[in-house]
């Protein structure tokens, strides 16, 4: 019986290696769609002549990765004047910046160095989709996967950005506690605190998911956890409070952070949200006026109040935890900013896409076939400088 056991045991890890390669599969092809349009953006700029990788290159080398290469060439608070713009730098987490940096130090350029980063992150946090949409139902996963890689704002995930380096950290943090590995998840979390905000959201979703762990356990969804295991979440607490403190040190604020979301291009204040809607619906800033992406930011507004909503009922708290925060800080705001961007995040978002799909595959090839019409018009935005959120 052991030995039967044993090689049982053996049969599924095959199998969910192969499943796993499969993710990172569907990672490359969309990684492929992604660099075919780039290519055809550069062409369109150097015909006759085919483009140099550098050309293709230096179409991701866009808006917020500018403030990247800005910290990782002179640090957070540059002497006046050297920056690319006027933006408080420290709005920005350091580990994307800092690997930046050491690809420089390396001999390669900010931009590939980005890339490259996003490259294997995205193909790290595609197996980790795949994971934990098979734990919530096993054979959804590579569903789920390629709904996540294909969705419409995916080019966040392969450009130069945070996304993918948070979704690798945070989607596996997330992947360990719901398998009871709460040491492990808490590391990772911890890493994920130093790429964006979304990591202070994530810590109090393992919370919600340790302190109801139990209930889920009975359900026969994550294990029971040990007596003292929550302990280890306050290793990403510490984390996030040296980062708040050495922001204090250096700026002289305690609320740098906050603070800095008041710059004069982002004005980012509290505002209900009534008027942060007619503001994005009728005169969205970052376009100014009416425009196609203030209503794709409404839609995913919108998207994640109903998820949010849905994962309440079916009792995923510390999912719901995690959407929720994000959905109400970027609600009320003063206007609705990014939140398609930040919507890659949900992994809940994806998965329920998929399940949603699951049974028709029909549906789900036909929904494939548009989501990836809209990342390569999204794509298109972004490659030509144009705002994409």
């Amino acid at each position: 019986m052991r030995h039967r056991g044993a090689k049982q045991d053996g049969v599924d890890r095959t199998a969910a290696r192969k499943r796993d390669t499969a993710a990172v599969g569907l990672w490359a092809f969309g990684a492929s769609v992604i660099a075919a349009r780039a290519i055809y953006e550069s062409y369109q700029l150097t015909a006759p002549a085919l483009p140099s990788l550098s050309d293709v290159a230096a179409r991701f080398a866009r808006f917020d990765y500018i403030h990247f290469d800005d910290i990782a060439r002179l640090g957070y608070l540059p002497e006046p004047g050297t920056a690319s713009t006027a933006a408080p730098l420290y709005a920005f987490f350091p580990a994307f910046p800092m690997l930046l940096r050491l690809g420089m130090a390396l001999g390669l350029s900010s931009i590939v160095t980005g890339l490259l980063v996003s490259a294997v992150s995205g193909a790290v946090a595609s197996v980790w989709m795949r994971r934990i949409a098979d734990e919530y139902l096993p054979g959804l996963g590579l569903k789920a996967a390629a709904v996540f890689v294909l969705a419409p704002p995916a080019i966040f995930l392969y450009a130069p950005y945070t996304e993918s380096l948070f979704l690798a950290f945070g989607l596996g943090a997330w992947y360990f506690a719901m398998r009871g590995r709460w040491l492990t998840a808490a590391i990772l979390c911890a890493f994920s605190c130093t790429v964006r905000i979304s990591g202070a959201f994530l810590l109090a979703a393992l919370i919600v998911l340790w302190i109801t762990s139990r209930y889920r356990a009975g359900a026969g969804n994550v294990p029971t956890p040990s007596r003292n295991s929550w302990m280890f979440l306050a290793l990403p607490t510490a984390v996030l409070a040296g980062w708040m403190g050495y922001l204090w040190r250096i700026t002289g604020d305690p609320l740098a952070y906050s603070t800095a979301q008041k710059y004069v291009f982002w004005n980012r204040h509290f505002e209900w949200p009534w008027p942060a809607l007619q503001r994005t619906i009728t005169t969205y800033p970052p376009t100014g006026g009416a425009s196609v992406m203030g209503y794709a930011e409404t839609i995913a507004v919108a998207a994640g109040f109903i998820v949010t909503a849905v994962l309440v009922y079916r009792r995923l708290y510390g999912e719901s935890v995690f959407v929720g925060i994000n959905v109400l800080l970027l609600t009320f705001s003063t206007y609705f900013y990014s939140v398609p961007r930040s919507a890659l995040l949900w992994w809940p978002l994806w998965i329920g896409i998929a399940y949603i799909l699951r049974r028709s595959r029909t549906a789900l090839v036909v929904y494939l076939l548009f989501s990836l019409w809209l990342m390569l018009w999204w794509a298109g935005l972004f490659l030509n400088g144009l705002w994409a959120g």
